[in-house]
């Protein structure tokens, strides 16, 4: 028999506290489908030059459930992966989607998370925020882009939330979140 004591560690002790708390797998499978929607159905949607950002709302979905340094390091790696399949310079989406995450982080504690107006406003609040740091790397560095297409895409992509969160929030589940927990300090 294995002789118990202090000096024992279990094998969850070894593991990384953010990698514990998500399973990484079907986030990474979800990653995978919402870049695929995204590249695959942006020219079959778009509605006047405005393209729903299914990315986004990817993002708020792990920033809505799980514990805060694993939405964070999950919104900044699906805004890196996002920023290799567009044109964007990288960083632009990994900067806008780590703000993104940010705020609805700080919102967790006050909002009812599976409330089709929760998911609008915060898709809309997101979509926002990126359309902000887009603008304002389009003023600095060029090309610039048409406000108005920015603003119509995050109608677009705040008025599909509900639906895209909705089902979203049916698969809650299968990532397995949990609260991180609450580190003592014994004297």
């Amino acid at each position: 028999m294995r002789a118990e004591g202090r000096n024992s560690m279990s094998y969850s002790a070894l593991i990384p506290l953010p990698l514990s708390i998500m399973r990484w797998l079907t986030y990474f499978i979800l990653a995978y489908l919402m870049l695929g929607l995204q590249i695959g159905l942006s020219g079959h949607v778009a509605i006047g030059g405005a393209r729903p950002n299914l990315v986004l709302l990817a993002v708020i979905f792990i920033a809505l459930n799980a514990p805060r340094d694993a939405a964070l390091l999950g919104s900044f790696v699906l805004g890196c992966l996002q920023d290799l399949t567009t044109q964007q310079p990288m960083g632009i989406f990994a900067l806008s989607y780590g703000l993104v995450a940010m705020f609805t982080i700080s919102t967790q504690q006050i909002v009812y998370r599976g409330h089709p107006l929760t998911h609008f406003s915060l898709a809309l609040v997101g979509s926002f925020l990126t359309d902000v740091v887009i603008l304002l790397h389009g003023l600095i560095r060029g090309p610039k882009i048409s406000p108005m297409i920015l603003f119509y895409a995050a109608i677009y992509t705040a008025v599909l939330s509900p639906i895209v969160l909705g089902l979203l929030q049916q698969m809650k589940r299968a990532f397995a979140f949990q609260s991180a927990p609450r580190r003592t300090i014994r004297s």
